[in-house]
């Protein structure tokens, strides 16, 4: 039971205490409900995108490469009269029960083709054909093609058109006759007319012709009943799909050979086994797959389906050869489209972690902020007994208080977004929270190590030297040298996704150089100081000098605005690069242009996190600012006076936060470039960076104002203070 008290004992002390500072904790809620919201949709909306990606890919494939195809030569037999190609239907349906659900689930319709051996046109006697030249045709039978081909002149086949003589001297006195319809351009190739019969023998150069017997070989009879053409412009594919469009020829130097189709109608059926004696028949199922059945998250398994198909039924050989075969040409389009997907997935992770960098150090802030305001609190619980873990625990606690259910409402918000589930959504959340609760507790270590007679003697902000710190600091540095090797060297984009550790060099690489940033930029203060104490103006050597020997002061703004700025211009950049490389391109997958779209979604929330960073930064060191400033009004200062120290103090400190994080950005474009597949996502077309020159007097005139505004709100809370309360707090 002490064990349970003592555990419970944070959380119920936090819940207490969750009304003491409401407008912080409702500016941290806000923080994290938006983040939770913004980081538990993207994933969905990326996965949305990849699903509409694949279709895309899937309904701009040929038919030859997004259907299944089985082929079969053999022989089925005829049906029941009335039904002769039952067998046919039924041979059909059992192969494709044999698929894997996956790919059965993708499958929306069947169409059967039966297919005669190649036979060559003999010359009647008295009835020459054209001169130089041998007609070759193929008799086919599709069960789609009335749905395509319109009647032009004729009639259309059908069955039971009996025997005729055979007008040629042998042993075979008669040939079945079969009726068939060609394409009007194939009929100007093999130059028949409609009512013109064509006396066929089995050609010799055919693979299955070539194992029966000549003994065997046996005259066909065919009847040109009607010629045919697409209905719409559109059947214009599907007539070339068939083969019954235009003829193939091939040219020698004394002979023309052209290849021909003619279409037969399914009750011929028996008309054509029964002519074709010993030869097989080629017979093909096709199995149309529907584009909009498709979405990318089992994506692996259906690919690996596919490829069993191949396993299973050998591969295909068009029927060439006696057995079963399958043709798909779905794994190559799943392959450019993964391809595709793994390119826009590693640049946009690369923003992505970024943007999740800079919400943690908008938190952070939000986190010192309510340290720095509990300071004494905390002081006073230390002196009466408190143990550091007690405090740290509470502070963690009330920061679960705050930011699970700011988590939870981002996140149900979230769900509301057009996209798939991703687990990653809920992860992110998850992140965010723990995240929120660690950061308010370890912001209360520092007021809780201190002794509160040290806390009153120390000077709020001021930075002495670490050996763990600069440890630490050179250890970023080395990641991020070592990052930027391997992304020029190895690219982002993996067989399987991408490597979280080179998609978060661009952020590595701002952060070095925001720690740098935070190291050197007290030299400069420090030259100001002696340029500004020559004045006789006051405000500016006050100024400069608290910043030179206090740059803890602005360093959490510092680094929060520099990395959110770097992020953004490497966004914006990218952003430009793509669309640039993009124009004029039709038909583009919506991965691709998905990616330009969320890289301007990322210029917006990296610059939203600049301001939130810029409007807190007077707020963090109000309480100290407005002592100093009260005991230098009981000097003389007069209130615009101390408004300008305030801008001395944060104005150039964050303005080349500004300026730093504008070079960063270009040169982490600079510098991961060679590392992303951007030729993908344009198309295969060559990519060059392109500079996007409005931006930086955009960030620059917007942070700007957003700072006129924080100090102008600063203004008038200094207004609202009592100067005798003030000087009433004691002494720092």
């Amino acid at each position: 039971m002490r064990i349970a008290r003592h555990a419970a004992a944070p959380w119920l002390l936090a819940a207490k205490r969750l009304r003491t500072d409401a407008p912080l904790l409702v500016a941290v809620f806000a923080v994290v409900a938006l983040s939770s919201f913004l980081f538990a949709a993207l994933p969905r909306v990326f996965n949305g995108t990849a699903d509409d990606g694949l279709r895309f890919a899937v309904r701009q494939a040929n038919p030859y490469e997004r259907n299944v195809e089985i082929d079969e030569v053999g022989r089925i037999l005829v049906g029941p009269e009335g039904r002769p190609l039952a067998g046919v239907a039924s041979t059909g349906r059992r192969y494709e029960q044999r698929f894997a659900p996956s790919v059965r689930r993708v499958i929306d319709g069947r169409r059967n083709a039966v297919e005669t051996v190649r036979f060559t046109a003999v010359d009647a006697p008295g009835i020459p054909g054209p001169p130089g030249t041998t007609r070759l045709l193929t008799m086919r039978f599709l069960s789609d093609a009335g749905r395509h081909l319109r009647l032009v002149e004729g009639r259309l086949p059908r069955g039971g058109a009996g025997d005729i003589k055979v007008p040629f001297r042998g042993e075979q006195r008669a040939a079945s006759v079969v009726e068939i319809a060609l394409s009007t351009v194939e009929a100007g190739q093999l130059s028949i007319a409609v009512g013109e019969r064509l006396y066929l023998a089995p050609d010799t150069q055919d693979t299955l012709v070539r194992d029966v017997p000549l003994s065997e070989h046996r005259f066909i009879a065919v009847q040109i009943t009607g010629l045919v053409a697409p209905r719409t412009p559109a059947d214009e594919a599907w007539l070339r799909d068939s083969r019954l469009g235009r003829a193939a020829t091939r040219d020698t130097d004394t002979r023309r050979y052209v290849y021909g189709y003619g279409l037969f109608a399914g009750s011929a059926y028996a008309d054509v086994a029964r002519a074709s004696g010993l030869f097989p028949l080629r017979y093909e199922w096709r199995y149309d797959v529907d584009a909009t059945h498709f979405d990318a998250g089992g994506l692996d398994a259906f690919q690996a389906d596919v490829r069993r198909l191949d396993a299973e039924f050998g591969q295909s050989t068009y029927g060439q050869t006696v057995g079963v075969g399958a043709r798909s040409g779905l794994s190559a389009v799943l392959a450019r489209f993964t391809r595709n997907r793994d390119a826009a997935q590693a640049v946009l992770a690369i923003a992505a972690t970024a943007l999740f960098a800079v919400a943690l150090v908008v938190l952070a802030l939000l986190t010192a902020l309510a340290a720095e305001r509990r300071s004494e609190t905390v002081g006073l619980v230390r002196s009466r007994g408190g143990s550091i873990v007690q405090v740290l625990a509470t502070e963690a606690a009330e920061g679960a208080y705050v930011a699970a259910p700011a988590g939870v409402l981002g996140f149900l918000a979230a769900l509301l977004v057009r996209g798939r589930w991703s687990s990653l959504s809920a992860w992110l959340v998850l992140g965010l929270v723990i995240a929120t609760a660690l950061l308010l507790g370890l912001a209360a270590l520092g007021p809780a190590r201190r002794p509160p007679a040290l806390r009153v003697r120390e000077g709020a902000g001021v930075t002495q030297f670490s050996l763990r710190r600069a440890a630490f600091e050179g250890l970023a540095v080395v990641l991020c040298l070592l990052g930027v090797y391997l992304l020029r060297r190895r690219g982002v984009a993996q067989e399987r996704g991408f490597d979280p550790y080179l998609a978060a060099v661009p952020l590595l690489l701002a952060l070095g150089a925001a720690l740098l940033a935070v190291r050197l930029y007290p030299l400069p203060m420090r030259a100001l100081v002696l340029g500004a104490g020559r004045r006789r103006d006051l405000v500016p050597a006050l100024g400069f000098q608290r910043v030179a020997r206090q740059p803890g002061v602005t360093a959490g703004p510092l680094l929060a605005i520099l990395l959110a700025v770097s992020v953004a211009v490497f966004a914006s950049t990218m952003a430009k690069t793509l669309s640039h490389a993009q124009a004029g391109l039709a038909d583009l997958s919506p991965l691709s242009t998905g990616a330009a779209r969320g890289f301007r979604l990322t210029v917006a929330v990296a610059l939203a996190y600049a301001c939130v960073a810029l409007v807190l930064a007077p707020i963090l060191t109000a309480a100290a600012r407005l002592r100093d400033a009260a005991y230098l009004r009981a000097l003389g200062l007069s209130r615009r006076q101390a408004l300008g120290l305030t801008a001395v103090e944060l104005g150039p400190p964050l303005a080349a936060a500004a300026l730093i994080g504008i070079v960063v950005g270009l040169a982490i474009v600079v510098a991961v470039q060679p590392g992303l597949d951007l030729a993908v996502l344009a198309a295969g077309k060559p990519v060059g960076i392109r500079l996007d020159p409005l931006l930086p007097l955009v960030i620059l005139l917007g942070l700007g104002i957003v700072l006129a505004v924080a100090l102008a709100a600063v203004r008038v809370a200094e207004r609202r203070t009592s100067l005798g309360r003030v000087l009433r707090m004691g002494e720092r």
